[in-house]
């Protein structure tokens, strides 16, 4: 799994209040990578293993104030009527994008045959 992990990488965006700078983190961790590779073991479908990466990406990112950023618009001032701010989580940077990881796991996390027929492990 650790040299699996290395190879798939998916990346958001938080505030780190320790070092007060906006920092990236990798969202494809060794739970999420076990869950698919069972769900892909047992014979699922694109559908129920999206269902699996999104439950798990809610339970570590949604509405957790350490994944939470304030958003806002550079070009309008502060004292502005139109000046507005929002508050995101990781969750919500990554669920516009859940087809395009549940694709990006299934096709990582599959084995592939090899030439002579037999089955290579990722």
């Amino acid at each position: 799994i650790n040299k699996m992990k290395k190879d798939l990488n998916w990346y958001a965006f938080y505030w780190d209040c320790n070092s007060n700078s906006l920092e990236r983190t990798d969202v494809i961790h060794s739970d999420l990578i076990d869950d698919v590779k069972k769900a892909i073991k047992k014979g699922q479908d694109f559908n129920q293993i999206k269902e699996i990466i999104r439950r798990n990406l809610m339970w570590y990112y949604w509405s957790k104030s350490e994944w939470e950023v304030l958003v806002s618009d550079l070009h309008v001032r502060e004292d502005s009527p139109k000046y507005k701010v929002e508050k995101i989580d990781i969750y919500y940077q990554l669920e516009p994008n859940l087809d395009r990881i549940t694709e990006y796991m299934i096709n990582n996390l599959t084995p592939r045959k090899r030439q002579n027929g037999s089955v290579s492990k990722n």
